[in-house]
């Protein structure tokens, strides 16, 4: 059987990870059997974790990454943390789950967040990091804004790469109001960088930003189903 891992972006910070970590134990409860990595910690990296397993004996491996769309962490880092294991242990093998953006749930919960907005009618801006090198995370937000059962007007936007949001400028009329749902697991420093971007062509009295994915339940639904896959 294979171990897993659940893989989050985190932070430099092990104090940062710390605290993700137990809120994805929350979140999983009473589920607690996998391991957790972070892309962004020294101490806690995809390679450090899945290597110390490789090293008491564990040589398959369900990764799932809690990232939403297709860039380069998912597309690059991650394949090569475990390609470098590799190297090591000849009869490894592992698996990668498909970023939770891609997965049906995730349209739901963007449609319940809309419903949810104090704004009934609007304009829908569906809004995501973005990755200028990796065209196929665009792919993967627009198929998502094109799976949403939505009765409004609804655009993909990122802060970076082909659907940077000063695009928008010249598509969008400016009398309207605007139901920001940003894609990202909390909100933070990502969804101020967000609202940030917005504001450059957006009025701040038209627009209102929505809770992004914040661990929701939906989440654990996702994650379970990539458990369970394995």
């Amino acid at each position: 059987m294979a171990h897993d891992v659940i893989v989050m972006h985190g932070s430099k910070k092990e104090a940062r990870n710390a605290v993700l970590e137990k809120r994805l134990n929350a979140l999983m409860a009473p589920h607690g059997q996998y391991s957790v990595a972070f892309i962004e910690s020294a101490e806690r990296s995809v390679y450090r974790v899945v290597d110390g397993l490789a090293e008491e004996g564990e040589r398959k491996f369900n990764i799932i990454p809690v990232l939403f769309f297709s860039a380069s962490h998912y597309s690059r880092d991650i394949p090569e943390a475990l390609r470098h294991i590799e190297e090591r242990y000849e009869d490894m093998s592992w698996t990668l789950a498909p970023p939770m953006g891609t997965h049906p749930y995730m349209a739901r919960l963007v449609e319940r967040r809309v419903a949810e907005a104090p704004r009934s009618r609007g304009t829908v801006i569906l809004m995501a990091h973005g990755n200028a090198d990796h065209p196929e995370a665009d792919d993967e937000l627009e198929r998502l804004v094109s799976q949403l059962d939505i009765d409004m007007l609804t655009y993909p936007a990122a802060l970076y790469g082909a659907l940077a949001v000063d695009r928008l400028i010249g598509q969008l009329d400016m009398s309207d109001d605007f139901i920001i749902v940003p894609i990202a697991l909390e909100d933070g420093f990502l969804t101020g960088k967000m609202r940030e971007a917005l504001l450059e062509v957006l009025p701040e009295s038209a627009m209102t930003l929505t809770p992004s994915v914040n661990f929701d339940p939906v989440l654990k639904e996702i994650i379970m189903g990539h458990l369970e896959n394995h």
